[in-house]
C-alpha cells in the first residue's frame, strides 16, 4: 500500500541573527516595565504596548522576521504583495501559569520570538480529529500522523511562524524563572480572495 501525505500543517522554526544578547536584554526590560495583568487568572501577564516591534529597538529584528514571513508565504506559494505585521505584544509566563490554548481569527501568519527559555510552546494538531468520525484507541510513539500537539522548546533568538487557524498555548511553567516572549500577528497586502470574494488590503 502506498501512502500519499496530503495538506500538511506547516511551521517554520529559525534563530534570528539580530536578536543579539544586548537586544534580548533590554527587550526583556522594557517588558517587565509595561505588563499587565492578564483577564484570566494564572494565563501570564502582557504589555499594554501592542504595537512593540514598531518600537526602533526593534527595527532590525522587525526587517528580519517580516523576511522570513515572506518566505514561509512563498513556501505554500501564496501570491501576495508583501506582509504587514498588524500588532505584537509582549508575554510573561511565572511559575505556575500557561497562557491557554487559543488562535487568532484576525491574522494571516502568527508569530513568536523568544528573549528567554522556559515552558514549551505547543501546537494543538486539530486537524486529525476532525479526519475521522470516531476517535480510536491510538499506539504511543512519535507517527505524526497521530500526534495530539507539538511541543517546541523556547530559546533565547528563536523564531517560530505558523499558521493563524492553529490552535496553540504556552505549557505551564515549573521554572522560577521568567519566561519571556514577544508574540505578534501578521497580514498580507495585495489583491486577496477569488474574483467574487475579491479585496485588496492596503498597509496603513
Amino acid at each position: 500500500m502506498n501512502l500519499v501525505d496530503i495538506f500538511p500543517a506547516t511551521i517554520a522554526v529559525t534563530e534570528l541573527l539580530s536578536l543579539t544578547p544586548e537586544l534580548m536584554a533590554a527587550a526583556r526590560s522594557l517588558i517587565d516595565a509595561d505588563c499587565t495583568n492578564n483577564a484570566v487568572a494564572g494565563d501570564g501577564c502582557y504589555t499594554r504596548e501592542q504595537q512593540l516591534l514598531e518600537l526602533p529597538l526593534f527595527a532590525p529584528v522587525k526587517q528580519e522576521i517580516l523576511g522570513c514571513c515572506r518566505e514561509f508565504a512563498a513556501a505554500h506559494s501564496h501570491v501576495i504583495e508583501d506582509i504587514i505585521i498588524c500588532n505584537s505584544w509582549g508575554n510573561v509566563v511565572n511559575q505556575g501559569e500557561n497562557i491557554r490554548y487559543h488562535l487568532h481569527n484576525n491574522a494571516y501568519i502568527c508569530g513568536s520570538l523568544y528573549l528567554s527559555d522556559g515552558s514549551a510552546f505547543n501546537l494543538l494538531n486539530q486537524h486529525h480529529a476532525n479526519l475521522f468520525n470516531f476517535a480510536p484507541a491510538k499506539l504511543p510513539g512519535n507517527n505524526y500522523r497521530a500526534m495530539d500537539s507539538f511541543t517546541i522548546t523556547p530559546k533565547p533568538g528563536r523564531l517560530i511562524l505558523f499558521p493563524a487557524n492553529l490552535m496553540h498555548c504556552v505549557l505551564p511553567s515549573t521554572s522560577a524563572a521568567r519566561r519571556y516572549s514577544v508574540a505578534f500577528n501578521t497580514m498580507p497586502i495585495g489583491r486577496l480572495g477569488s474574483a467574487t470574494s475579491l479585496m485588496v488590503l492596503r498597509a496603513p
